[in-house]
């Protein structure tokens, strides 16, 4: 388990006061906002539980496109062009038609926030929030209360920020589950396996950074453990299963917008169903949030136009998610069918895994990314050198 490297006891003074925006979050989704927002004459303020890049969450690894685009390439750790799939008894080489990355999760978080001039940023535990006399969101912390008119709320799963009667806990909310481990070692190979020995619905994995091997399991039943078969896969590899890591993951999507609040990342259940992929679209929902946030520090548009907006913008996507939602279904019944092997054995012929990625990778294109944004003066600055 991590451990924590925050200010505690007296150094932890009390937060008070207001900003123009609030980022409740300093992992991919509130970095990314806070990103956008850069040079937007606002002030950002950032909170977390953790310092930024303390406590990695994830098996960290997105399609190379996306760091690249990003400028975030400085933390990949090892790249891969293909996928292996194990079953039972054979194994289907996929030859991928983009590459795929693992990254240190510590120097892209230092990257991102590198990109974010100007935004500020305190260790505080959000608990959540009420409405204040003037329009404005309170807050609340362990160190205090903050208010501002425009919240993001993207902790993850809980979903701090929000008072909506659904559920966000386990297992009446829809979540998978996933466990991981960081023993030593090196692969040339990034693998997944379907194999209903493992995970009778899910799949395990092992994606390799460098020194470091980052092997795990995932449930689509949140009432399935996934310890013992992380640790079998990690005997199967002769590796040591040092380095716990745990998370919920939820499969479903949320409202992105409630009560005048933001969501974004694994808070509006943006992973991806089926894959549980959730960097790249916790990268792409958060960069159409901070751009419409920035529409509204720049006064070229309300905070009830944002909302709007960003509700419709991840209502386009929805259709995808349920398409996605479906397949995970389909793979948990038939993970322990022939059919399973088969489908798998499909995608080593190239048009086919050509296809079915490329339309994969267009739920959250990498083309959506783009170089930090030029700050106002910055931008008057370069057309007058020129």
């Amino acid at each position: 388990m991590p451990v924590r490297a925050t200010k505690r006891g007296a150094e932890r003074t009390p937060l008070r006061g207001s900003s123009d925006v609030l980022v409740c979050g300093a992992s991919f989704a509130g970095l990314t906002v806070a990103r956008e927002l850069a040079g937007a004459g606002a002030d950002v303020l950032v909170l977390d539980r953790y310092e930024i890049g303390e406590r990695q969450t994830s098996a960290c690894a997105v399609p190379t496109q996306w760091l690249e685009r990003l400028g975030l390439e400085a933390s990949i750790r090892q790249s891969f062009t293909d996928l292996l799939v194990h079953r039972p008894k054979t194994t289907a080489r996929w030859r991928l038609p983009w590459a795929f990355s693992t990254f240190d999760y510590r120097a892209l978080c230092e990257l991102l926030w590198a990109q974010a001039a100007g935004a500020r940023f305190e260790t505080a535990t959000v608990s959540g929030r009420s409405a204040g006399p003037r329009g404005e969101i309170v807050v609340h912390t362990d160190r205090g209360d903050v208010r501002s008119p425009l919240v993001v709320d993207a902790l993850g799963w809980r979903r701090v920020l929000s008072t909506a009667p659904e559920p966000v806990q386990p297992p009446g909310a829809p979540l998978s589950r996933g466990l991981e481990v960081h023993p030593a070692g090196t692969s040339a190979e990034l693998e997944i396996w379907l194999d209903p020995a493992l995970v009778e619905r899910g799949y395990a994995w092992n994606f390799p950074a460098g020194d470091e091997l980052r092997i795990g399991a995932g449930s689509f039943d949140p009432r399935r453990h996934v310890r013992e078969p992380t640790e079998e896969l990690a005997a199967r590899l002769g590796a040591r299963p040092d380095g716990y890591q745990g998370n919920w993951i939820p499969h479903a999507m949320r409202d992105p917008v409630e009560d005048g609040v933001f969501f974004a990342g694994d808070s509006a259940g943006h992973c991806l169903p089926a894959t549980a992929e959730g960097i790249r679209p916790a990268f792409y929902f958060a960069l159409a949030l901070g751009r419409e946030l920035r529409l509204v520090a720049e006064g070229r548009q309300t905070r009830a136009q944002a909302l709007e907006r960003y509700a419709a913008f991840c209502e386009a996507k929805r259709y995808a998610y349920r398409w996605l939602l479906r397949t995970q279904r389909a793979v948990g019944r038939a993970n322990r069918l022939p059919l399973m092997t088969g489908l798998c054995e499909l995608f080593e012929r190239p048009g086919a895994c050509r296809w079915g990625f490329e339309h994969y990778l267009r739920i959250c294109p990498p083309s959506f990314a783009g170089p930090p944004p030029v700050p106002a003066a910055a931008g008057r600055e370069a057309a007058l050198a020129a």
